[in-house]
């Protein structure tokens, strides 16, 4: 008997448990390259799937430890805004792969940030200036020989302006791939807490990445990341002007008129039957952004998504 297909969800949950097994032992993999590759195409398998599933588990599925999570939250999107290039999954599977291994040097400490109350101590802020270096300098070590690959690592951190790290590069000396995965990266780190910065609704989350990266982001590069989320991504619980409280499936025609699942009533009572809205009817347009961990864990996906968030 066949067995069946793998959901988005389960692709995006195998992709993580996969990830943390790889990220924890390096060394006891006999092919490490092969075998972030295989998480490329769990990866990509997912968004192709649904990519609304793929991007609401950056929201929704928070169980997963904060490193491994935050690698596949970035994969995701990263290969999302590359195929809104056109890319193919062959051409974009580098970068994903640099998403997935972009924090190799710095993996034990980001660990303890995410618990960390403390602000960072000056040893743990050389060590992060370090970590692409560092990173890319392990990569090869592991056998890792795709130069695209290692250069986006090294350079996710770097910005246009000369105000990046670790080598203060400019202009084009940094690869437009490197530039697109750093936006990314900050853009999901912001919607987690750390000891020096709280974490963000994705509105907000968005705007910050936008406004925090205005001195080195190309329209091209913005227009590329709002197109691809939209200022309510999918997973994102949001207050309606009639009253309603609901998470947003998908996107609508313009970045702020997404189509959102209601779930709750004016008065924060369970809908009988779960109702779409369409937000570009003013009747039901988003007054405000809820934190999304009020039903993170609390509702099946499926009850959503349907078939491709199946656990």
């Amino acid at each position: 008997m066949a067995t069946a297909p793998l959901s988005s969800l389960q692709l995006v949950r195998q992709a993580r448990a996969d990830l943390s097994v790889l990220l924890n032992d390096p060394l006891a993999s006999d092919n490490f390259t092969a075998s972030i590759i295989d998480i490329v195409r769990l990866i990509q398998s997912a968004c192709r799937q649904s990519s609304e599933v793929s991007l609401a588990t950056i929201l929704l599925e928070l169980d997963t430890p904060y490193p491994v999570r935050h690698a596949v939250d970035v994969a995701i999107v990263t290969n999302l805004m590359l195929a809104q290039l056109g890319q193919n999954s062959i051409q974009r599977s580098s970068v994903i792969a640099a998403a997935l291994t972009m924090n190799l040097g710095m993996h034990a400490l980001e660990a303890l940030l995410a618990e960390q109350t403390e602000p960072l101590s000056n040893e743990q802020r050389e060590q992060m200036q370090a970590h692409p270096l560092i990173g890319r300098d392990q990569l090869r070590m592991l056998g890792v020989s795709d130069i695209h690959w290692l250069d986006c690592v090294e350079q996710h951190h770097e910005a246009p302006d000369g105000s990046g790290y670790p080598r203060k590069l400019r202009g084009d000396a940094i690869h437009f791939d490197a530039r697109l995965l750093g936006l990314v990266d900050r853009y999901c780190a912001m919607l987690n807490n750390r000891s020096y910065r709280r974490r963000q609704l994705a509105d907000a989350a968005i705007f910050s990445t936008l406004s925090s990266a205005a001195g080195s982001l190309d329209q091209k590069l913005a227009q590329l990341f709002l197109a691809t989320l939209g200022i309510y991504p999918p997973g994102s619980i949001v207050h309606l002007i009639n009253g309603e409280t609901g998470v947003v499936v998908r996107r609508g025609q313009l970045d702020n008129t997404p189509q959102v699942l209601s779930l709750f009533d004016a008065n924060d009572q369970l809908l009988s039957q779960h109702v779409l809205r369409d937000t570009s009817n003013l009747d039901f347009t988003v007054t405000n952004l809820l934190d999304s961990r009020i039903i993170a864990g609390q509702l099946p996906l499926s009850e959503i998504w349907g078939i491709a968030a199946t656990e």
